[in-house]
């Protein structure tokens, strides 16, 4: 019999049952981040966990809907999960136009979340390491960004933001807060909610997650090779970026960023 060691009471006392049914580690997450009775947990603080892992991918997404349905509906006897949709594993992802990423910066009031969108779509970052980036971590004369991300699972090289990120994080330092060296100054809760907020107010979705998915298609469409959108998306081996330097170098990287010239504003 396999043991499982699990700090909360609540997830302990069904782990013999769902062991075998679904990957209770997700329901654990959902407990962690909320911190009530799960009976008194609603869609909205749902949805707010979900936005949490966001970067996650979309075989993993459903694969967290189809736990959490099964926890609510089959031990608490509860539909609070229903609404949240089980898609087809085969369906395409949807990327936003931009169009719809225009209209979405738009609704963006604060020029902190301003900076970050821009920053997200044309970086290609994932939503942690946005959230985590330090003023160190960025290069602003080279508009280059080297994330500090120790990760077993996610590799880290370098990537670039354009100039339209660059002129909106310049309208965000002045309201930048001493004493707190992190590029933007949130987290990835109080991003995820606001993003939230404004797609429903919009009526477009997006995500950071969308717009790193974004971020790639555009450069495909710009013609940028496979091979570069994985390392500017933090998705090449260590091994292969030291076997390639020149190939991978910052400079390569900047010529080839540079030349794609994605805009999205424009």
């Amino acid at each position: 019999m396999v043991k499982i060691a699990c700090k909360n009471e609540v997830l302990a006392g069904i782990i013999p049952y769902v062991v075998e049914i679904v990957p209770i580690r997700y329901i654990g997450r959902l407990l962690d981040h909320v911190d009530k009775p799960p009976l008194r947990i609603t869609q909205d603080e749902i949805a707010a966990y979900l936005d949490t892992e966001d970067d996650v991918s979309d075989a993993t997404r459903l694969n967290i809907i189809g736990a959490l349905r099964v926890f609510f509906r089959d031990f608490l006897d509860g539909d609070v999960a229903d609404a949240f949709e089980m898609a087809s594993k085969s369906a395409n992802p949807t990327v936003p136009s931009k169009a719809d990423l225009q209209t979405f910066y738009d609704a963006l009031e604060n020029p902190k979340y301003k900076a970050a969108f821009l920053f997200a779509a044309t970086s290609g970052l994932r939503s942690s390491e946005l959230c985590q980036l330090t003023m160190d971590d960025i290069d602003e004369d080279k508009r280059m960004i080297v994330p500090d991300k120790d990760s077993k699972t996610k590799q880290t090289w370098v990537t670039f933001y354009n100039d339209e990120a660059a002129e909106a994080f310049e309208s965000f330092k002045p309201e930048r807060k001493d004493g707190d060296e992190r590029v933007f100054q949130t987290s990835k809760q109080p991003l995820n909610r606001k993003f939230r907020h404004v797609s429903e107010d919009t009526g477009v979705k997006v995500t950071v997650q969308k717009l790193r998915r974004w971020f790639a298609t555009e450069m495909s469409r710009c013609g940028v090779d496979a091979k570069y959108i994985d390392a500017f998306c933090g998705r090449t081996k260590s091994s292969v970026l030291e076997e390639y330097y020149l190939d991978y170098s910052p400079e390569r990287l900047r010529e080839i960023y540079d030349e794609a010239d994605i805009t999205v504003l424009e």
